[in-house]
């Protein structure tokens, strides 16, 4: 194996920090930092956590992130801190998850960090390194020709290859959540157009409110734009 490959996806799985940061909701305002850590090392021993912060004004969002030293610790966090009460209030805790990209169109890699992501996800034995290499480099449109050609034997053929062939159901959940992923990170960038656009109708709408007044003054005619709300009449 290439040592230069091999040291780049280890770097790659150690940045790959989705499923061991939990999203810690809910928090009071009047409960300390030290509180909550306190509160969330309940389950085990932290190795950050950030609280949100207004960036101009400093004012707290009422939401952290918090990192574990690793999965099973941060699925334990979502199970046991979930409800608990800090302060009168009850946490809400879940894993972070992957952040959204800006989707790279069908023939672009999916990239080294998603296939990762995707990777840890895979129930049972995790997919070879290898695998995930191979399937950093394939596109959206290739891992839907992977997925249609595993698919397209019949279920009982399909099932005896998966029981006879190493690995290959590893495979076939790693690239049905990349392609999940992709879904999921299409539909929010549809759903963000679509709140732009909602925005700029908007937008248009109150512009269309202004409307031209032609104010005659002897045989001078000036046109003003005044707002059709709220003139006051003298």
């Amino acid at each position: 194996m290439d040592g230069t490959m091999s040291m780049s996806l280890a770097a790659a799985a150690a940045n790959c920090r989705c499923s061991r940061v939990v999203f810690v909701g809910n928090i009071p305002f009047h409960a300390s930092e030290k509180e909550l850590r306190e509160a969330c090392e309940l389950i085990g021993p932290l190795r950050s956590l950030r609280l949100a912060a207004d960036p101009a004004t400093g004012k707290r969002k009422g939401y952290a992130f918090v990192e574990y030293p690793d999965d099973e610790t941060a699925r334990s966090a979502c199970r046991n801190l979930n409800g608990h009460h800090l302060r009168g209030r009850e946490l809400r805790v879940n894993l972070a998850g992957r952040r959204r990209r800006r989707p790279r169109g069908d023939n672009e890699p999916v990239g080294l960090e998603d296939a990762i992501h995707a990777a840890s996800l895979v129930s049972g034995t995790p997919p070879l390194d290898s695998v995930t290499r191979y399937l950093a480099a394939r596109s959206v449109r290739e891992l839907r020709e992977i997925a249609a050609a595993l698919e397209a034997d019949c279920p009982d053929t399909l099932r005896l290859l998966k029981e006879n062939v190493p690995g290959l159901a590893a495979v076939m959940e790693q690239v049905g959540h990349l392609l999940d992923m992709a879904a999921a990170d299409d539909a929010a960038e549809a759903a963000k157009n679509k709140k732009r656009a909602a925005e700029a109708e908007s937008n248009d709408d109150h512009r269309a409110k202004l409307t031209k007044v032609e104010v005659e003054d002897g045989s001078f005619k000036d046109k003003i734009a005044v707002s059709a709300v709220g003139v006051k009449c003298f």
